[in-house]
């Protein structure tokens, strides 16, 4: 309820310090007044609350700038009503309070992953050119942040030793930071597996097109191209049943 009041009282203030003439403001007031009908929100509150508002605005005007008392304010995250219990001792002070809510959409739409645990990982990377969008597989053994800062160094010291970097350098491409350009294809803990998982995942690149041409499919194995065929069936028949 607090936050809602607080929506309507925006709103109301809004209509109050726009320069509006008396029919515009009318208009205003019926707006408003037409939210609360859609949002089945008692009317009554709301024109009580205006009626408040107005008395308050009145009574500073008269009061005038020079004696309005200055007070502090502080904030607090509204996370449960039991909150007020603590808000409730300011009530006799000169602090007033105010409320945030832990719960805001930029907040929902930020992914809340740890970035600085996200590339401890180590296993199969992917390094994705930004002007062509051609990948660039390797494996690591160690941190991803570490081969990142690799590559980008052979880059910056024109010092092609990886084909991604070979790739910038000779077609003057552009690269990016490690969260626009780098992602774990699939996480690895036994090293023994990183050569194999790396050669499946070039050869799988190479023949959908979206290797960087300066890295060497190497040759072809039965076994990857079977492991590759069986994956493709599996995605169809995926497809097939979703549809």
């Amino acid at each position: 309820m607090k936050h809602k009041m607080a929506a309507y009282q925006y709103y109301i203030n809004r209509m109050n310090k726009l320069p509006l003439n008396e029919k515009n403001r009318t208009i205003e007031w019926q707006t408003i007044l037409k939210i609360t009908h859609n949002n089945n929100f008692p009317a009554n509150k709301i024109t009580t609350l205006r009626k408040r508002i107005e008395r308050n605005n009145t009574a500073t005007k008269q009061q005038g700038n020079a004696d309005r008392k200055k007070n502090k304010w502080t904030t607090f995250t509204y996370y449960s009503p039991k909150i007020r219990k603590i808000t409730n001792l300011f009530k006799h002070t000169d602090i007033n309070t105010t409320f945030k809510s832990s719960n805001s959409i930029r907040l929902s739409n930020t992914d809340t992953t740890n970035r600085t645990q996200k590339y401890k990982c180590r296993g199969i990377y992917a390094l994705t050119c930004k002007t062509c969008k051609h990948k660039y597989i390797g494996q690591t053994s160690r941190e991803l942040k570490q081969r990142y800062q690799e590559h980008t160094r052979y880059i910056r010291n024109n010092n092609p030793q990886s084909a991604f970097a070979l790739h910038i350098l000779d077609n003057k491409h552009e690269y990016g930071t490690i969260e626009e350009i780098m992602e774990l294809i699939k996480p690895i803990k036994d090293t023994r597996l990183l050569i194999p998982f790396e050669q499946f995942y070039i050869q799988k690149h190479h023949q959908e097109n979206k290797l960087v041409t300066e890295q060497h499919p190497g040759e072809h194995n039965p076994l990857i191209q079977l492991a590759i065929d069986t994956t493709k069936t599996s995605h169809e028949q995926k497809s097939i049943t979703s549809h």
